[in-house]
């Protein structure tokens, strides 16, 4: 597998992260939970979207240490498990 290229996982990310928010403005590095852009109903979409789009594994400790939480937090935690993948 080759080098994940950050600027195409921040734009998938950003582009997944903005249909479940209903074209809602967020910025990278907010919390899209906490400020409700993204309501808790749409985790699981969250979820299975990142895992479809990267084909890597998200589990339960991933969420509760926070790295679904912004556009940053994500782009760092599928780097890094494409790197590890690669």
């Amino acid at each position: 597998m080759s080098s994940p290229n950050a600027d195409h996982i921040r734009a998938q990310v950003r582009a997944l992260l903005t249909r479940l928010a209903s074209g809602a403005a967020f910025r990278d590095d907010q919390d899209v939970l906490a400020t409700g852009v993204i309501r808790s109903i749409n985790l699981l979409e969250l979820i299975v979207g990142v895992e479809d789009d990267h084909a890597i594994e998200v589990d339960q400790r991933d969420v509760f240490e926070g790295r679904l939480r912004s556009v940053d937090t994500l782009v760092a935690f599928v780097t890094a498990r494409l790197t590890v993948v690669a």
